[in-house]
């Protein structure tokens, strides 16, 4: 009897001990699939490392719910899976659990990925009250993910552009196709497979055939597979339909124009025949010839670039560039009196016949007829394009009655309405500009050779902006004022034109490229480097060093005692000596002028934050609202003197804080606020808002400072007086701009492929 029990009990323990260790094996198989499995997609299950950014909408920030999931998530971190019981206290966390419905489970039990969905909607509805969170349908177009930034933040390219999204949903694979929780341009979560058809539109298709093709998308080249295309595809637009993650359909969009860009906006784009025609999301642009590529909009070439232009329902697609820009035409805005982009009410009379052209409609002119543009620009009429038969006659401003108010101008005129005024466009070959712009930037009584490096660095200024798009939305490269180069303010002369042909086609270039040739009026002696603009880019603008301009050895200025030698020297040696801005003196009332200094302070604050830089009494910076705490102006002093001697950081001494002025300009603009008895080389008054240049020494007074200075303008480049002198004294003007740039070539623009 009692052998029997003790084989019973043997049994019985022997069979526990057998459940106990399935038990065991349950537990820890669960315990393992929880923490390995919860990186992978599954409808079973979300991973508690995807919530702390599905929650990030709410009342704390991603990082904060990761704290606070991790103390939900009994010390495993964000390991792990969602289950009832995380859920309960979830909810109350979000103080919600009384208004969110869900049908409750045993706590261990995890929480399917369509009952989280129903239960995160009713989150989003009580709490996204902004509605930042959308739900957006998503392929994915890249295999591996990469780094987005310092947050550690990962990112790939969907159909609609890059996305970003956190670690804890990272395994998104090419081709997968998601419906996905999206805030701005990240996914904060998944809310499922996407099972129905996607289309991918207006993607540039390079090539598709044989079951594979070659796409251009957010300027990637991707391979694609494809099947049961019928035909060949090549450098067009189309729409690729995406069907359980492969390629099912390509939609080539047939209908295409060919023009130039005239002009464009966020909105829209003018092609030339064709007006105005409407464009979706970014602009997108194929260059085809040389390397196939997607380029920025900065690329679009007003007036210079014939194009082809896909188009559906009325809306352009895409860009197809087949060859380069030709430097044939540039397009100026003609600036109002006031210096703003647009007229009240222009009219315009002609020396010569031509034609009026008004949207589609020509119609002949004649001679010394005024045109009103308000008479010629209905409603929806496009614009007004003035076009001459003659080739040497000009257009004009007229007063109304035949009368010129202006200089004439060659070329063609345009005239567009906008909501604000006029916009008159001046479009002429880029030679003829130059006619325009050497006499109104250099005296036409300077040495030729002087004239013909104005005119080189006039054209290499004007191809550079030739290629921007500044002014595009009003149909325009540059305008005709300072801010560009001065355009037909000074009559033609024969001396200027001469120079013009003399040189024509010819520009600067550095390392390959057209360099921007910067010149300003009259030298110190020294010209300067980029330094002065605090702007960096020292490997772009290496060809401007800072030179000497005396014809022997120049001054030893290494030190401020030196610099101050040299620059009160009104007779040192300089190819621009004889200029009366070769040196200048100027009075500085500190105690009378104080809040004039630190309003000009303010205003230079305001335009570029960077360059000027405000320390409180502690020594904490501070910003322009500070500037009134700081007491009154109390010393100046040079903080640090570039290359030539232009000062680049100007140190202010307030009672209580400092401001250190950065770049020539602003120190310019500052000072320009207080100078007083501002004098020339022959003590001549000088009457200007800015004090001539940044090179000048500092001398204490009773009442503030002297400013004893040199040389008018920036002081970067090329100084004009400086290549007159050279010129004088024997040098051509390939010699010159090699003297002022250096490690330059100079290239004829239209001798290029």
């Amino acid at each position: 009897m009692g052998k029997r029990d003790s084989g019973k009990r043997k049994k019985y323990l022997a069979a526990a001990l057998a459940v106990s260790v399935l038990v065991l094996a349950f537990l820890l198989l669960r315990a393992v699939t929880e923490d390995w499995g919860a990186q992978a997609y599954s409808d079973s299950y979300v991973a508690m490392a995807e919530l702390p950014s599905q929650l990030s909408f709410t009342y704390y920030e991603e990082e904060e719910w990761k704290e606070k999931l991790k103390e939900l998530n009994s010390g495993k971190g964000l390991n792990g899976k969602l289950t009832y019981g995380k859920l309960e206290k979830l909810l109350g966390q979000l103080s919600l659990s009384e208004y969110v419905d869900y049908q409750e489970k045993l706590p261990w039990s995890n929480v399917p990925r369509p009952e989280w969905n129903k239960i995160y909607r009713q989150i989003l509805d009580l709490l996204d009250v902004e509605g930042r969170v959308s739900m957006e349908p998503l392929v994915f177009l890249t295999e591996e993910p990469e780094e987005a930034g310092e947050q550690g933040d990962l990112r790939q390219l969907t159909q609609k552009g890059y996305l970003e999204f956190p670690e804890g949903i990272n395994y998104f694979h090419s081709y997968d196709m998601y419906q996905a929780y999206v805030m701005g341009n990240r996914i904060i979560g998944v809310e499922s497979e996407y099972k129905e058809s996607l289309t991918l539109e207006n993607v540039f298709v390079h090539s598709a055939k044989e079951e594979q093709a070659e796409i251009l998308f957010e300027h990637q080249k991707i391979q694609l597979d494809i099947a049961g295309l019928k035909e060949e595809i090549t450098d067009t637009v189309c729409d690729m339909e995406w069907t359980d993650r492969k390629v099912s359909a390509i939609y080539k969009k047939e209908d295409m124009v060919s023009g130039k860009v005239l002009s464009f906006n966020e909105e829209q784009i003018e092609i030339s025949g064709y007006g105005m025609l409407p464009y979706r999301g970014p602009l997108k642009i194929y260059k085809t010839y040389g390397t196939v590529e997607e380029l920025d909009k900065s690329k679009l070439v007003i007036g210079n670039l014939q194009a082809d232009f896909v188009v559906a329902e009325k809306e352009v697609c895409g860009i197809i560039l087949k060859e380069p820009a030709s430097i044939e035409v540039i397009r100026v805005l003609l600036l109002n009196e006031g210096g703003t982009p647009y007229h009240e009410s222009p009219v315009f009379v002609a020396d010569a016949d031509g034609t009026v052209t008004v949207g589609d409609q020509s119609s002949p002119l004649k001679a010394n007829q005024p045109l009103k543009a308000a008479e010629l620009l209905k409603e929806g009429s496009g614009h007004v394009k003035i076009s001459l038969e003659d080739g040497d006659g000009r257009i004009y401003f007229s007063d109304g009655d035949g009368g010129h108010a202006s200089l004439g101008y060659r070329g063609t005129m345009e005239i567009r309405k906008y909501p604000e005024g006029y916009g008159v466009v001046n479009e002429l070959s880029l030679e003829q500009y130059l006619y325009g712009v050497v006499p109104s930037e250099m005296p036409s009584s300077y040495e030729r050779e002087a004239l013909c490096v104005q005119a080189v660095c006039a054209r290499s200024y004007a191809c550079i902006h030739l290629m921007g798009g500044s002014y595009a939305a009003l149909g325009a490269h540059v305008d005709d004022s300072t801010s560009y180069q001065v355009y037909n303010k000074q009559g033609e002369t024969e001396q200027t034109n001469l120079a013009v042909d003399d040189t024509v086609g010819e520009v600067i270039k550095y390392q390959g490229e057209v360099a921007e040739a910067y010149f300003f009026s009259t030298s110190c002696g020294y010209t300067g480097d980029m330094g002065l603009w605090n702007i960096g880019g020292e490997e772009k603008y290496g060809y401007l060093q800072g030179i000497c301009l005396a014809p022997e050895q120049g001054a030893d200025i290494s030190t401020e005692e030196n610099f101050a030698s040299f620059i009160k020297n009104k007779e040192a040696a300089s190819f621009d000596s004889g200029s009366p801005y070769f040196r200048w003196s100027a009075k500085v009332n500190v105690k009378k002028h104080s809040n004039d200094i630190k309003n000009a302070i303010a205003a230079r604050a305001e335009a570029n934050a960077k360059n000027v830089q405000i320390f409180k009494e502690d020594g904490t910076e501070g910003t322009a609202l500070d500037l009134a705490g700081l007491g009154a102006v109390k010393e100046l002093s040079v903080g640090e003197r570039g290359a030539g001697g232009g000062i680049r950081k100007l140190c202010i001494s307030c009672e209580k804080g400092s401001v250190d002025l950065l770049t020539e300009y602003n120190i310019r603009y500052v000072l320009g606020a207080a100078a007083e008895k501002l004098k020339d080389k022959n003590g001549e008054p000088i009457g200007m808002e800015l004090v001539p240049s940044a090179y000048f020494a500092l001398t204490p007074a009773k009442k503030g400072y002297v400013l004893d200075g040199g040389g008018y303008g920036h002081g970067i480049g090329m100084s004009q007086n400086g290549a007159n002198g050279m010129a004088k004294a024997g040098m051509k003007y390939t010699e010159i701009l090699m003297k002022f740039y250096q490690n330059i070539t100079i290239e004829n623009v239209y001798n290029e492929e």
